[in-house]
């Protein structure tokens, strides 16, 4: 979204309509916390620390609250309406990018669940675009999902996943006042911890300083400044790493491969060879699925037809073609996969309100059930989102982080196998939930010389 440099008149009513802080305002904060005097000036917060090697943050979390993993599984037409939203949530934030033959990868997890714990905030018609937009269930439904996710990542045996959620909410009473009900509910749904902080260098270190910790490093930061007009984030993060579940044997790796790139150059790579069960494809596909150590988890390559372009092939994905897709896998193929990593990252906001999320980020949204404001304004600004891929002989590594930017109206940011798969010229391909059949990541690889 780049309205982000527009900015509106400090209203001059504000100090008539100063609140006390009420709700979870009441918790205190550790005594190694920097407050900023009221007397300083607004000023956009820089980053200038270095990330630590621990998780510890400088303030205390507002809920004593416990996670809950409810352990019931989603039924098939929750599935079904996530993959509907994965693909169409990949296709309008990585639409530019393909075209213009770069990397791509979003985690729709990720952003489900930041957005998710912003929507427990919500209220009428403000919560039922949110609904839409993440698929189309109500919720309460939606929480259990994320709650059964969050405890299916947790207690995976052979992968190294973790998943964290966060609120940050600005320590100024005249500004927001949190709810304890809301702190309580992200905190029982989502192992949410809600934190009172002074949006200040300090609190600028703390939230990325987590994102680093909680992504194993492979998120560096998400934040590059707190800008005045924010009063709370709601921050998503995620790692994934594993091992394949067969390894690569050093006579199955070339390390003279050719891969192709959108622009019809030659990339030298190291390219993996192996025979796979899990074969699939449709008019215009080839793909296979090769599994992580455990069977729990698996990469999903589609190829497109030879000559298909690579942004129109991605514009023919919805939830139901992946679902054919991984469905009817089965039958061996000879399948080779390059060596990648690159990083991503995306301001969200123009794609979520062109999938129909209009009225949340707009000041007539109401964030009611989150708290209140001075202004009696709250509403999203921006959604940064950061991702990150490794892809070698050894497994995977992937991280996710989303970030949630609530505002108030102080400022506006208006046998042999017969088949083969070949990945050495662009391609798609997704991190899923063999359970299900559901992308935890999605992407495009247009070049490995990233």
């Amino acid at each position: 979204m780049n309205n982000t440099n527009v900015r509106k008149t400090i209203c001059a009513a504000l100090a008539g309509l100063m609140l006390t802080m009420t709700g979870c305002g009441g918790m205190q904060v550790s005594t190694d916390m920097h407050i900023q005097d009221a007397s300083e000036p607004d000023t956009i917060i820089e980053p200038d620390y270095t990330a630590p090697a621990d998780n510890t943050v400088s303030v205390a979390p507002l809920s004593d609250k416990a996670f809950e993993a409810n352990g019931v599984k989603p039924d098939e037409e929750f599935y079904a309406a996530y993959r509907n939203y994965a693909a169409e949530f990949f296709k309008a934030s990585c639409n530019e990018d393909i075209k213009a033959g770069n990397n791509a990868m979003v985690s729709p997890e990720s952003v489900m669940m930041a957005l998710g714990m912003t929507a427990n905030g919500a209220k009428g018609d403000t919560l039922a675009q949110m609904e839409a937009v993440l698929g189309g269930h109500n919720i309460d439904t939606l929480n259990n999902a994320m709650q059964y996710s969050m405890g299916k990542f947790m207690n995976s045996e052979y992968v190294d996943f973790n998943v964290a959620n966060s609120v940050w909410v600005r320590d100024d009473s005249d500004r927001i006042s949190i709810s304890q009900e809301f702190c309580n509910k992200v905190k029982n749904s989502y192992d949410a911890d809600t934190f009172l902080a002074p949006f200040d260098g300090t609190t600028l270190g703390d939230i990325n300083n987590w994102v680093y910790n909680n992504t194993n490093g492979m998120v560096p930061n998400i934040l590059d400044e707190i800008p005045p007009e924010a009063v709370a984030y709601l921050v998503n993060a995620i790692a994934f790493e594993s091992e394949w579940e067969t390894q690569y044997t050093d006579d199955k790796i070339t390390e003279n491969g050719i891969f192709t790139n959108a622009k019809g150059e030659e990339e030298n790579v190291n390219m993996m060879y192996s025979d796979e069960y899990g074969f699939f494809e449709d008019e215009n596909t080839t793909g296979f699925v090769k599994n992580y150590k455990g069977g729990e988890y698996a990469f999903m390559a589609l190829l497109p037809k030879e000559g298909t372009d690579m942004a129109d092939y991605v514009a023919s994905i919805d939830g139901e073609k992946l679902n054919k897709l991984w469905s009817g896998r089965g039958g061996d193929a000879s399948v080779c996969i390059p060596e990648f990593t690159y990083d991503y990252g995306n301001e969200l906001s123009d794609e979520l309100i062109a999938m129909g999320m209009e009225l949340p980020f707009s000041e007539g949204a109401d964030f009611s059930g989150m708290g209140e404001t001075g202004s009696g304004a709250l509403y999203i600004n921006r959604v940064i989102h950061k991702t990150h891929i490794e892809v070698d002989r050894k497994g995977t590594k992937a991280a996710a982080a989303t970030a949630v930017e609530m505002t108030d109206e102080c400022a506006i940011y208006t046998d042999e196998p017969i088949n083969t798969v070949y990945l050495n010229r662009p391609f798609v391909y997704a991190i899923v939930d063999t359970e299900n059949g559901t992308p935890i990541f999605m992407g495009a690889v247009n070049t490995v010389n990233s």
